[in-house]
């Protein structure tokens, strides 16, 4: 699967995610859970967990983590105690990280690292790698990230035995139980659509038509344009030209300020969490922003641009609610692990001295293999090697030490009886295992940024047993195929 179609299915899997929550599905999903989990908050969170899995196995995991973000905020608006919103905050947290990610390892298109996988698999030429596809991977990922879900939710549930959420279910809300089913059956269709076409890519490899693009990208392109087309800039009342024109002006403009709503709003999220005063800073930016648009507007259209936070109603979606929602804080994170890491990997480069070059990147390197020195058994050694990966993820870029153990793959495929493709599939879904810290994975940053209250203390040990049952599996997993696989 290319670049460009990897794009487009993030891109309308986030805008389908958005159109649910602009429909307030979100709202009719919290009273249709609450009032049938029969006050039992592992009702609930079996309901995120399974929710969560279900769309990471169609549309990427950290799309699926933004989106049930909102869900589990107005969730948390239920909570009135201090503590108990701690408890329910951690609870959902472990919950919404352990189904998106384990959902993101069930099929090709639930994750980037998977993608990688396959583009590694590729670049060395290994063989067998003809034989991963769309199919394939989902014939094995399911039934086995389903046992790994079961463990989840045994943690889960096993974890939270000794508290409980009692206000979560004292108050009296009036969301509809019923879901509505026009988003749900657009969601289900174009998950279908994104499915039959990433499975035709994989089956069979269509040569480029046009270009470089073959059929396949050709489709995602137009699904992709029509997608945004329509749930963006098209009126929808009665179409005319300057209803037309305004939407796509304010989408363009809103696009084009969007650093510094970035900075505004992460601006907002600090003051608010850590308490630090940066009113003036993104008062001013707020002001300028205001003035600018106003400026634009009111030359193109005679009208004033009043605020940020009123819709644009003659379009599907609002390009400016979207941007609001977004979490800031947790994409801060991102930005900020991913620069340390980049850093501490390139630390004192210099072309005259490369046998001193990438230090920390060797000594990762040398620790992670030197866990499967002291073992002669090739299923110890295995165990030993997923194990050091998985819980190097939990403070490391799963990205990073995917491209870092690749070249590897023969070499340690010969330590432990694996074709080099098996391995580099087995490096892969280890890299993606870490379920304990926050940092772990980009889904858990996001969702540590993006839901409030969450309690380290409390996510760590459910996590770290995760953990252990991933690495189990993992080896039983890809033991059993490299027995089919030469």
């Amino acid at each position: 699967m290319s670049l460009l179609q990897n794009a487009i299915i993030i891109l309308t899997g986030f805008l389908l995610s958005e159109m649910l929550v602009f429909t307030r599905t979100h709202h009719r999903l919290i009273g249709y859970l609450l009032q049938h989990s029969g006050n039992n908050p592992g009702s609930l969170l079996t309901a995120i967990l399974l929710i969560s899995y279900t769309l990471s196995i169609f549309l990427s995991h950290t799309i699926v983590v933004i989106s049930m973000i909102p869900v589990i905020n107005r969730l948390l608006t239920l909570v009135q105690q201090t503590d108990e919103k701690k408890t329910a905050a951690s609870f959902f947290y472990l919950a919404l990280t352990f189904g998106s990610n384990t959902g993101g390892m069930a099929s090709l298109a639930g994750s980037p690292q998977n993608l990688l996988a396959i583009a590694l698999a590729e670049f060395y030429k290994f063989k067998g790698r003809d034989l991963i596809t769309f199919f394939s991977w989902i014939v094995v990922g399911l039934p086995a990230t389903l046992l790994l879900l079961f463990f989840g939710r045994t943690i889960i549930l096993y974890s939270m035995k000794s508290v409980s959420i009692p206000s979560l279910f004292s108050s009296n809300h009036n969301d509809p139980s019923v879901l509505p089913h026009k988003p749900l059956i657009l969601l289900i269709g174009s998950l279908l659509l994104i499915s039959t076409l990433t499975a035709l890519q994989f089956f069979f490899k269509p040569a480029p038509v046009l270009f470089a693009f073959n059929t396949i990208d050709l489709c995602f392109l137009l699904y992709g344009a029509v997608f945004l087309f329509v749930a963006l800039i098209l009126p929808t009342e009665r179409f005319s030209l300057r209803v037309l024109f305004m939407n796509t002006l304010f989408f363009v403009i809103h696009l084009l300020g969007f650093p510094l709503i970035f900075i505004s709003q992460l601006c907002k999220e600090l003051e608010s969490r850590m308490g630090l005063p940066l009113k003036y800073v993104y008062t001013v930016i707020d002001r300028s922003l205001l003035r600018l648009f106003g400026c634009i507007w009111n030359r193109c259209f005679q009208k004033p641009f009043t605020d940020f936070e009123t819709p644009n109603a003659k379009s599907m979606l609002s390009i400016n609610i979207i941007i609001r929602d977004l979490p800031y804080f947790g994409i801060a994170l991102i930005l900020i692990i991913g620069t340390m890491l980049f850093a501490l990997f390139n630390a004192w480069d210099n072309p005259q001295t490369p046998e001193v070059d990438g230090y920390l990147l060797k000594a990762v390197k040398s620790a992670i293999l030197g866990t499967i020195e002291p073992f002669s058994n090739k299923h110890f050694r295995m165990f030993a090697l997923v194990f050091a990966i998985i819980f190097s993820s939990e403070l490391l870029s799963n990205t990073a030490l995917i491209l870092m153990l690749a070249p590897m793959a023969s070499a340690l495929a010969a330590q432990t009886a694996l074709s080099p493709v098996i391995m580099l599939l087995t490096i892969t879904i280890a890299a993606s295992s870490a379920f304990m810290t926050p940092v772990a994975a980009t889904a858990n940053t996001l969702a540590f940024g993006g839901i409030e209250k969450v309690s380290l203390r409390m996510i760590l040990l459910p996590g770290f047993v995760m953990n252990i049952s991933s690495a189990l599996l993992t080896v039983i997993v890809f033991s059993g195929l490299s027995l089919i696989v030469p």
